[in-house]
């Protein structure tokens, strides 16, 4: 159970922070997401979730990033933090990007899976070391300098520096998984 309320929906705003919460939530609509219970929770305060969907709406929209590679870097990240809700709601965005069965499968022990191509587990290794030690080494950029361009190494690094900041809203204010 989450340590503050789900914010619901307002049916017909009229006091306090109903017009802000029905706005940020026609928002969230807009965008084609459902209302996950992390925008419920956070729609404790509105201004801080617009903020949050700015923010979400360039890593999953507007970054450099094929979204399948996205998707992998991500649930590198999830696995590594232990993040469940992440992990369950990026295995599936990964499935609607078109990862394969055999490269989700391998999570969470994905080093050891062959069904990764050079650049994915480049882009894996830096979100598993950033996650694990908050460093890369020498050899783990470098690794990335051969497959990414610097715009989207900046995009890996907001993608995993942003699923940190989930994570560290999600865990201690535990946020449910949705049914």
């Amino acid at each position: 159970m989450a340590r503050l309320p789900y914010v619901e929906e307002p049916r017909a705003p009229k006091r306090g922070s109903e017009p802000a919460v029905a706005a940020v939530y026609a928002e969230v609509r807009s965008l084609g997401r459902p209302l996950l219970n992390l925008y419920r929770v956070l729609a404790n305060q509105p201004e801080a979730l617009r903020a949050f969907l700015r923010m979400s709406r360039y890593i999953r929209d507007q970054s450099a990033l094929a979204p399948p590679l996205r998707e992998l870097t991500i649930l590198a990240t999830a696995f590594a933090l232990g993040a469940r809700y992440e992990q369950v709601h990026h295995l599936a965005a990964a499935r609607r990007v078109g990862v394969s069965e055999a490269k989700l499968g391998a999570f969470p022990a994905w080093q050891a899976g062959a069904a990764f191509d050079p650049a994915e587990r480049a882009a894996m290794n830096y979100a598993h070391e950033v996650a694990t030690t908050r460093r890369v080494r020498n050899a783990t950029f470098d690794t990335l300098r051969a497959h990414f361009t610097p715009p989207q190494i900046i995009d890996l690094a907001l993608t995993v520096g942003w699923y940190h900041l989930c994570s560290a809203l999600l865990e201690p204010l535990e946020v449910d998984v949705e049914q």
